[in-house]
């Protein structure tokens, strides 16, 4: 039997191994144990300076597939304003 292939993802700087390759918000929020009302982003490029608003992140609402090196952020909702 083969065995599965281990996606690594990151998530507020900590690191995941998982074999899924789709994810909800719900189990991303359930990973680093935060309130399941807070809002997941998906970092697109280098996270912007502290205190500044995403420019290319994009916040996700369902589920996603997954690639080994994504990044994620989960913060209270209403952080970024949109």
């Amino acid at each position: 039997m083969k065995d599965k292939k281990k996606i690594t993802i990151h998530i507020n700087k900590k690191v995941f191994h998982l074999e899924q390759d789709n994810i909800t918000p719900e189990e991303i929020i359930s990973f680093i144990g935060e309130p399941s009302d807070y809002e997941v982003w998906k970092i697109i490029k280098s996270p912007d300076p502290e205190g500044q608003l995403p420019v290319d992140d994009i916040r996700i609402v369902s589920s996603i597939e997954i690639k080994s090196g994504n990044k994620f952020r989960v913060v209270p909702p209403g952080t970024f304003g949109r």
